[in-house]
């Protein structure tokens, strides 16, 4: 059985040591939660929380992902010819994190200069109001955020921290999952999966997914400390 994780939960053992070995307890504590990390959904932890944003990140599982073209015939790429549909195709943090640059650099040149650090105004943005994915095209067209309010992130695990069910093979087969695998949970006692989507910043996919037209013309409304 292959996990593929990526991030969403409070920031921990930033500083200090943990007394036991992968849980977060002894004198560790996370990232101290920035100024501009403020707004609905957001938990009043005192630490970091990502994710700030989601942007594109499939990878083909579902039958969809990023189309991009490697020219560079010298470490195994081909001339960017022909129907995009034959190119290659790929998903996750390495595909989302330049996309999110590629973004922030329209955002530049739109502002006529860098911006900085933008969770400034992202989170300010995403204050004055956002939309729900699952309305789909029905949603109000000047969107900048899109709340994704199903699902969740939660993966298999091993061991008795956060992951119930691990020990019960009955719990485990309606899960899908077979052997000591559980689910990773946000408690050891009940069904808690770690993290569910909903209205607002939520772990899962921080303020939500981003319209970049949207975003780029709604920069200069923002008023930065």
């Amino acid at each position: 059985m292959n996990v593929v994780a990526g991030s969403g939960g409070p920031s921990n053992c930033a500083t200090g040591a943990s007394s036991t070995f992968g849980i977060s307890n002894g004198t560790c504590h996370g990232n101290a939660k920035p100024s501009w990390q403020t707004g609905t959904g957001v938990p009043a932890d005192g630490v970091r929380d990502p994710p700030d944003v989601s942007p594109f990140a499939a990878d083909g599982v579902w039958g969809h992902y990023l189309v991009f073209c490697w020219s560079d015939a010298r470490n195994g790429g081909a001339p960017c010819t022909g129907d995009p549909s034959t190119w290659a195709g790929g998903g996750g943090t390495s595909f989302s994190t330049p996309i999110m640059a590629g973004i922030q650099a329209l955002v530049n040149q739109n502002a006529g200069g860098p911006q900085g650090n933008p969770n400034y105004v992202y989170y300010q943005l995403a204050a004055a109001g956002s939309c729900n994915s699952s309305n789909g095209d029905s949603a109000v067209s000047g969107c900048i955020f899109h709340n994704v309010t199903r699902g969740d992130i939660d993966v298999n695990c091993g061991g008795s921290a956060d992951c119930y069910g691990a020990t019960s093979p009955r719990f485990g087969a309606r899960l899908g999952f077979a052997g000591s695998n559980g689910a990773l949970s946000v408690t050891s006692e009940l069904f808690a999966p770690a993290y569910g989507a909903e209205g607002g910043w939520n772990f899962a996919t921080g303020n939500g997914s981003v319209n970049a037209y949207n975003l780029v013309n709604a920069w200069g409304a923002v008023q930065l400390p």
